[in-house]
């Protein structure tokens, strides 16, 4: 999913680092009780070939891997995405979190809410994953909390926006992870290319917003196209 292997790291890191986690993937069916072909989970590899297809930005594998890792950590009660997209994000993160786990994500577009329904029914998730149909600002601010694990993948200008809204509700021990934060290297640049210049400052305002939080610690990762991940303290 990456636009370049080598937007972040120097292209051999980047190739070393796409091999060795193609190897963790295997532990993403393995949490779905599934065997697991050419290393892969079955219904995981069908949505990446979807997304591929259909030029759709779900997570690199490598970054699911990660949510999973957070989620199985953190046993959250209750875990909201922004950015359902057709599902992936939601199926990896309630396998993770246990059958305990809630999760409740949204998406706008009503076209990709039918087809994230159609795959978290056949994950047979349906009862734990609630898809809601809505604009992200104004579905986060009816959300009650206390949200456990927050998972970002959104509309990129507002990624500041969700952050004001979402942090107060964290729980005790929640925990933030956003996508995308580094945006092919461009939030590095000082001078991004015109068409990606107000995504690129919108997420550096984000990043900084997000390390400067006194009620958070936080780091960004240069994994996949950036990941931010933050804890609440």
């Amino acid at each position: 999913m990456k636009r370049a292997t080598d937007a972040i790291l120097r292209t051999e890191q980047a190739d070393y680092l796409d091999a060795l986690h193609a190897g963790s993937a295997r532990a993403l069916a393995m949490m779905a009780r599934a065997n697991p072909v050419e290393g892969r989970d079955p219904l995981l590899a069908k949505m990446e070939a979807r997304a591929a297809e259909r030029g759709y930005p779900i997570s690199d594998p490598e970054v699911a891997c990660f949510l999973a890792i957070v989620a199985r950590l953190a046993r959250p009660a209750l875990v909201v995405e922004v950015g359902t997209n057709i599902g992936y994000g939601a199926i990896v993160m309630a396998r993770a979190a246990g059958d305990a786990a809630r999760v409740v994500t949204i998406e706008y577009s009503a076209d990709l809410v039918a087809e994230a329904r159609g795959y978290i029914g056949e994950a047979g998730l349906g009862k734990r994953v609630e898809v809601r149909h809505g604009m992200a600002i104004a579905e986060l601010e009816k959300l009650k909390g206390p949200i456990d694990m927050l998972y970002v993948d959104c509309v990129k200008e507002e990624y500041v926006r969700y952050l004001e809204i979402a942090a107060p509700k964290l729980g005790p021990y929640g925990v933030i992870v956003a996508d995308n934060v580094l945006w092919g290297g461009h939030v590095a640049h000082e001078s991004p290319p015109d068409k990606e210049r107000e995504r690129a400052e919108a997420l550096g305002a984000f990043n900084l917003a997000l390390v400067s939080r006194p009620d958070l610690c936080a780091v960004v990762l240069p994994l996949g196209d950036g990941v931010a991940f933050a804890a609440k303290i």
